[in-house]
């Protein structure tokens, strides 16, 4: 009964008070549309958002920026020391126990946090979704909680006999928010976020989210690094060299950056390398843009008929030398082994053939970037054998990029402990 009163008495009290309220909202009068331009056919009053002398140009209203402000830069949260911050409460723990940052690693923020922690690897997720296989944008938050057997922080490779994250300073540094409608305006902070990686001396590995990741990372790149100064492997099923005509109505998107980069002069031909190629609606048009402008190209075909192992020798061959940021659309892996991703096509890699395409670049090449791209937790199976995939991936990049830092840049090694049985010495 007295909380009953209590309310009554607070909703009196508020009643009285917007009756005393000078600032009570008062009627608009009636716009005459007879009078506007008409944008589209539609009379301006109803489409603010559209300028009728730029019609190419979206306004946005006052608040379209909060999905990007940063509790960092305004102060919210408290000074501290520049460095990696571990969240995790104990030493050694199963990944489902433990605070969900990618493999319980330590957590990171800022630029100056990376360089004080002298950071080999960031991870940060891009939950970008725009494709028309939904559930991309839960796979950056998702892949920090695998559901199958792993350990935080903990991890031995039996390619190389090393521990990586002993030998390694690897962080999560977050995600890379994004607004559920500006496309190209989430390109723009993801490849901010991106930056502040590259800027603090770590390689960004990047966790999507749909392809679209690929546009950022570029404009972090060539921001970064400058235009022409790096070669793109583009693992993919599918050539995502859309045509001018075939982007949307936008300059570019995660089915176009390769081939906007070039047009731009950002990336001259020899500097793209497709891979895994075997799409069923790429086109005429898309494989002569690629013969025209002497792209680099592997198709699945090629794999098949020269056989894997002459195949990716020809592709290290060609790679030699390079600076190299890798670009992994999961479907190019069978979808018999990674079920859960946007645009399945047969005749795939197996994860083992990706294991040892991902290995020999990173022993050969120095590797700048990689993002893996268009996971979809919701098309996954039970047994979760996607996440799975890409979380093992990652652990061998992560032994890879650990053997080359010290000083094995041969391709095609093995630690020799792993190729013989010392059992009967």
């Amino acid at each position: 009964m007295k909380l009953r009163q209590s309310f009554i008495a607070c909703l009196a009290f508020g009643i009285g008070s917007i009756a005393a309220s000078s600032a009570f909202a008062q009627d608009n009068p009636a716009p005459d549309l007879s009078d506007d331009r008409r944008i589209d056919g539609i009379p301006e009053t109803l489409v603010p958002w559209r300028d009728p002398d730029n019609p190419n140009i979206q306004r946005l209203d006052d608040g379209w920026n909060k999905y990007y402000l940063r509790k960092d830069m305004v102060g919210d949260n408290p000074q501290r020391e520049p460095g990696p911050i571990d969240l995790q409460r104990y030493h050694v723990l199963p990944t489902k126990h433990a605070f969900p940052t990618y493999f319980g690693l330590p957590y990171a923020m800022t630029t100056e946090d990376l360089i004080a922690g002298e950071v080999d690897i960031a991870l940060v997720g891009a939950p970008s979704e725009y494709n028309p296989a939904s559930g991309n944008g839960w796979a950056a938050n998702y892949l920090r909680i695998n559901h199958n057997y792993d350990f935080a922080q903990t991890g031995h490779d039996l390619w190389f006999n090393n521990e990586y994250f002993e030998e390694l300073n690897i962080v999560d540094y977050g995600n890379a928010n994004q607004h559920p409608s500006l496309m190209m305006q989430n390109f723009a902070n993801q490849a901010l976020v991106f930056k502040e990686i590259l800027d603090g001396g770590a390689m960004p590995l990047v966790l999507g989210g749909d392809h679209g990741t690929q546009v950022a990372s570029l404009m972090a790149l060539y921001d970064h690094y400058g235009p022409k100064s790096f070669t793109i492997v583009h693992f993919d099923a599918h050539t995502d060299l859309a045509p001018p005509d075939g982007r949307l109505g936008m300059f570019t998107h995660g089915g176009a950056a390769l081939r906007f980069a070039h047009e731009q002069g950002l990336a001259d031909g020899d500097q793209i390398f497709h891979v895994g190629l075997r799409g069923a609606y790429d086109s005429v048009e898309r494989m002569d843009w690629m013969f025209n402008t002497k792209t680099n190209y592997y198709f699945m075909p090629q794999f098949e008929k020269n056989g894997f192992k002459e195949t990716a020798d020809a592709l290290l061959a060609e790679l030699e030398g390079r600076r190299i940021y890798i670009s992994l659309d999961m479907d190019v892996i069978d979808p018999a082994h990674v079920p859960g991703v946007s645009n399945p096509e047969i005749g795939g890699f197996t994860t083992k053939e990706m294991m040892q395409l991902l290995r020999m670049i990173f022993l050969q090449n120095e590797v700048i970037m990689m993002d893996i791209s268009e996971y979809s937790p919701l098309l996954d199976d039970r047994r979760r054998n996607t996440a799975n995939t890409i979380n093992r991936l990652q652990r061998h990049v992560f032994a890879a990029y650990a053997a080359r830092k010290s000083g094995i840049t041969d391709p095609n090694y093995v630690h020799p402990a792993m190729l013989k049985d010392n059992s009967a010495n």
